[in-house]
């Protein structure tokens, strides 16, 4: 007998258990491999978690509500061709508390159907990457490969979109595509294996018969019995608006919170939704009596709604055009809303003469084309310049944790590239260990890999500091969100010929507006101040005798 372990996945680099709110089989049912075997809840994600094989249910250990760690063991099937079935009757009784009257009798599920047959190589796995190190979940855009295809290895296999970046992944292996296991348009958790490759040049795939969809029971059958246990349907009972996933309803009932103090709890999870640590640290607070006693409210109020706009948005038919809002659009949205509630952002405005690196840059720019392969940009000054005035006030390279203040000192640059479809911002890390080549180096690297979908995970996570360049579309200058958790964001203008006043004498130079949103929680108008003023520095006094 071969028995194959399911575990508890791990649905975030960040989540250490799930809860198992419904088993869609029992012990002696068969189950077909990618088939829902049972849903989980964790304080993120809610998910259906599919068979990893096919074969017969041979062991659930733990039962429904139960909070189980990642990468625990939480049945097994019996993958045996030979392994006994429970009969079909038995297959569909439902959990219910009292066994009085039998079970209607209902057609069983048909099989779903067989994953294709492989033979000849070994099946290497292919997951959902990390693209960053908040990133606990991908979209699967488009796959560039069907079953059965050959694939050389690093060949695209797929892209992904995520809130972060979007990205083509390679093969990790040569070989045939033996399985997709989920559809395009699907978000699927990071390490979770999506498809399957036949390793070896011998491999072949074999494409399985089709096998008929399964048949529902009827719905109009007498006397239907309940499905799913109380747990399963609790957040639908809710007199609110409001979602509670299954693990924070187990934990209020464990915990004896009721609806009213569960409704007051600020959700710091998606759209104010109330997160494991939420409802935990509330019954901390209320175990050590630092929460007021809510009243129960009375049976006559309505339950709370959110409040609607007093006029939806109205247009004439025809006349306008509907677009959705892509994984990333929506993302940088969620990003930008959190970022203006989590820092106190305040702005500074400098100007700087750029006159000796206009010069600078006409003098070397063909030789540097020639001898790099690509242009020299203004950029890079501007990232040496931030570099050299973080080493003088090394607390603009921080970040805040709760009441602690945390400096880097690693200065990872983050510089806003532009995409088609939204921005992106790869990180150069230990910039101050790079001299204005490695810099240009640097940056024209990821710039260029960033609009060709070629950046790795670690590429655009661990920024310090961030630049972007309004600057670039002819703007003056504007004023930047800071890009959580850092403490700083600085603007870069557009560099313009200015009359400027130089010893009462009127010149024409090249000037630079440089804007800063910083973070005035832990950075006051004095810091910012003279940072701004150390970069100014940096660009006026840069060594135009120097080699590049």
């Amino acid at each position: 007998m071969a028995l194959i372990d399911v575990i508890m996945p791990q649905m975030g680099e960040s989540i250490a258990e799930g809860t198992i709110s419904k088993w869609h089989k029992k012990v002696g049912d068969k189950v077909a491999k990618d088939e829902t075997l049972l849903e989980i809840s964790t304080d993120k994600v809610d998910s259906e978690i599919p068979a990893p094989a096919a074969g017969v249910i041979a062991e659930l250990l733990f039962q429904e509500t139960t909070t189980v760690g990642v990468n625990t063991v939480i049945a097994r099937i019996n993958t045996d061709a030979n392994a006994a079935v429970n009969a079909p009757a038995a297959a569909l009784a439902a959990p219910a508390p009292a066994a009085s009257k039998p079970a209607a009798a209902a057609p069983a599920p048909a099989p779903a159907a067989p994953a294709p047959v492989v033979s000849g190589g070994a099946l290497i796995d292919v997951i959902m990457p990390q693209m960053g190190e908040s990133i606990a979940e991908g979209t699967i855009t488009k796959w560039h490969k069907k079953v059965g295809d050959k694939i050389a290895k690093d060949e695209t296999l797929l892209e992904i979109s995520t809130d972060k970046v979007d990205s083509e992944i390679p093969a990790p292996a040569a070989g045939v595509l033996a399985e997709i296991l989920f559809k395009e348009q699907t978000t699927v958790g990071v390490n979770t294996v999506i498809a399957k490759i036949a390793s070896g040049s011998g491999a072949v795939v074999t494409a399985a018969p089709s096998a008929p969809a399964p048949v529902a029971a009827p719905a109009a059958a007498p006397a239907p019995a309940v499905h799913a246990p109380v747990a399963h349907h609790a957040a639908e009972a809710v007199p609110s608006d409001r979602f509670y996933s299954p693990l924070v309803l187990n934990i209020a009932r464990t915990e004896g919170v009721s609806m009213s103090e569960l409704e007051a709890i600020p959700g710091s999870g998606a759209n104010g939704r109330v997160s494991k640590n939420d409802i935990l640290a509330y019954v901390q607070k209320k175990r050590s009596g630092g929460v007021p006693s809510v009243p129960a409210p009375k049976p006559s109020a309505p339950a709370y709604t959110a409040p609607k706009p007093a006029a939806p948005i109205t247009y004439p038919a025809g006349r306008v055009e509907i677009i959705k809002m892509d994984t990333m659009r929506k993302a940088i949205a969620e990003h930008m809303v959190r970022s203006k509630h989590t820092s106190a952002h305040v702005g500074s405005l400098s100007e700087a003469d750029l006159t000796g690196i206009v010069k600078f840059r006409e003098k070397h720019k063909a030789a540097f084309e020639k001898r790099e392969g690509f242009n020299l940009t203004y950029t890079p000054f501007f990232l040496e310049a931030v570099v050299k005035a973080i080493k003088d006030f090394p607390m603009m390279n921080s970040s805040v944790d709760g009441d602690t203040i945390i400096i880097r000192k690693d200065v990872n640059l983050g510089v806003a590239v532009a995409l088609e479809n939204g921005l992106i911002v790869p990180v150069i890390k230990n910039a101050e260990q790079k001299n204005l080549a490695g810099i240009a180096r640097s940056l024209n690297d990821l710039a260029t890999r960033a609009r060709n979908k070629k950046l790795m995970p670690d590429e655009v996570t661990g920024g310090t500091f961030t630049v972007t360049n309004p600057g670039g579309f002819g703007n003056l200058y504007g004023f930047p969100i800071i890009n959580q958790p850092q403490v700083a964001i600085l603007g870069v203008g557009a560099i313009k010929k200015r009359p400027v006043v130089i010893d009462d004498a009127i010149a024409i130079r090249s000037m630079v507006y440089i804007s800063m949103s910083y973070d005035h929680r832990i950075i006051d108008g004095a810091l910012g101040g003279m940072f701004m003023q150390k970069v100014v520095h940096y660009l006026e006094n840069f060594d135009v005798t120097q080699a590049i």
